[in-house]
């Protein structure tokens, strides 16, 4: 029968006098008094149970006794009596997985409302677990119970919609594009789960992205976030993320500007990005930056396209020519598309990389990063287009590649 009424304990007059009391909730219950090992036994994931856990064993026998019920019988609800309270340990109790506490002395009040109060909180656990199997069923939630992206659009939307999210903040998460050979989406995923509160909601897209909609939160509240999941993860490989505040946007507009800046944030020297709305310039302002058309844009990148080609793809392979095998057990990397150039030093010491943007307009950006360093040798550079020259780049790159060989001796000092 479900929502049976479980007394746990191996003192038989204490069971006695505490089923006494239980005698009050509803004829449908079966009181069953028990020894930790029988219970066992007896409880399995498909029933409910109100539990009562009364034990005189240590705190460490204690605690994995808690997590066997847990383990059993998730959806059921675990009280623990004690002869006295104790806020320290009691805590430490809801922390492994207790419901709710009385104790042992309690009068019938005060354990018939909380017993009815668990088992009502029973039924939702029941509710919630049709509601899961259901979403598993259509494919609407991982086995992690993420979200998939089948459904993001309504959720994130329905969500936006409530008033839970009223204040809250989006975050596009996935890894660092040059780890990709060592990201493990299951280390990922679990530091995202370690990571976020109840409230909080996550969608898991297959392309290792992950989508977390953070409650009652804001932009720090966020790098907060983006700290935890960070420490969480073992090192092997880096993560970025883009960030921005809900108010005022539907989940498509926050989708494309969240994304904007998640694109600077792999670009540059960041973790992350948050995005921020850019105001309106004063009208002596506009001839500073003025309106690019559509024939400018066209000459600035075909401009860039021949540097491409004639200083940058050619500087970057004569630098990792002149340096392969030189700087010790470091890996050299590069890459190179239409809009940014990355040229990486990687070994079990230090990591550096130079990344080179063309941001559309007629400059360059170039972005140098040693990790774990905040210091001069952090830097970003500006070129226009003119400025950019064959020597004036392999300088520039001689000095990350000297700087990189600083940072290790400074590690190894």
């Amino acid at each position: 029968m479900k929502n049976n009424i479980l007394l746990i304990s191996e003192n038989l007059e204490f069971a006695k006098n505490l089923s006494k009391k239980l005698v009050l909730l509803r004829n449908c219950d079966v009181i069953k008094t028990l020894a930790f090992e029988e219970a066992l036994s007896v409880l399995d994931s498909k029933n409910s149970y109100l539990v009562f856990l009364y034990s005189s064993e240590n705190q460490e026998i204690l605690e994995d006794q808690i997590k066997s019920i847990k383990l059993k019988s998730p959806n059921s609800s675990l009280v623990l009596v004690v002869d006295k309270s104790d806020a320290d340990f009691l805590m430490s109790m809801y922390d492994i997985g207790i419901d709710d506490f009385i104790l042992s002395n309690a009068d019938v009040s005060e354990v018939l409302i909380k017993s009815v109060n668990l088992m009502k909180q029973i039924s939702q656990k029941e509710k919630n677990a049709r509601n899961e199997i259901l979403l598993e069923q259509i494919n609407g939630i991982s086995s992690r119970g993420f979200y998939t992206e089948l459904y993001a659009n309504e959720v994130m939307q329905l969500a936006l919609e409530s008033e839970s999210f009223k204040k809250s903040v989006f975050m596009i998460l996935t890894y660092d594009e040059l780890d990709r050979a060592k990201f493990s989406y299951e280390e990922l995923a679990d530091a995202v789960k370690s990571s976020i509160r109840f409230s909080d909601i996550v969608i898991e897209l297959s392309s290792g992205k992950f989508y977390l909609l953070l409650s009652d939160s804001n932009c720090n509240g966020a790098s907060r976030v983006f700290g935890k999941i960070n420490d969480a993860i073992s090192g092997n490989f880096r993560i970025k993320a883009g960030i921005c505040e809900t108010e005022g946007k539907d989940f498509k507009e926050l989708e494309q500007k969240t994304s904007s800046v998640l694109t600077d944030a792999m670009l540059s020297a960041s973790d992350y990005v948050i995005y921020e709305e850019k105001a309106l310039l004063n009208d002596e302002d506009w001839i500073l930056e003025p309106e690019i058309n559509q024939k400018d844009y066209k000459l600035f990148k075909n401009a860039f396209n021949k540097k491409l080609t004639k200083i940058i793809t050619p500087v970057f392979y004569q630098m990792q020519e002149a340096n392969e095998g030189k700087l010790g057990d470091t890996i050299i990397e590069q890459f190179t598309n239409e809009n940014q150039c990355i040229f990486n030093l990687k070994n079990r010491k230090q990591i550096s990389r130079l990344t080179l943007v063309y941001p559309g307009l007629c400059k360059v950006v170039i972005y140098v990063t040693h990790s774990g360093l905040d210091s001069p040798e952090n830097k970003e550079i500006v070129l226009s287009l003119k400025e950019l020259t064959q020597p004036m780049l392999t300088d520039i790159m001689q000095i990350f590649i000297n700087d990189f060989k600083t940072c290790i001796d400074n590690k190894e000092a």
